[in-house]
């Protein structure tokens, strides 16, 4: 992807950012409606799988004990 289209994407999300004056919660408040009004419309979303929770040790190495 070229340098300019990087920057327009920077560009219109700094200004929806700027819209809900930088705050975080407000921002996501929005994202999720936005993604909610879009299924409603019929679009379809991938879901991702829930994530595995991380573990200091592997279970070789538990078993290696």
């Amino acid at each position: 992807m070229a340098d300019y289209e990087l920057d327009e994407i920077h560009r219109i999300r700094r200004e929806i950012s700027a819209r809900f004056n930088h705050d975080p919660e407000k921002l996501g408040a929005y994202y999720r409606a936005l993604d909610e009004e879009f299924r409603k419309a019929g679009y379809k979303f991938a879901d991702l799988p829930p994530e595995k929770p991380k573990t200091m040790e592997s279970d070789d190495e538990k078993a290696a004990d």
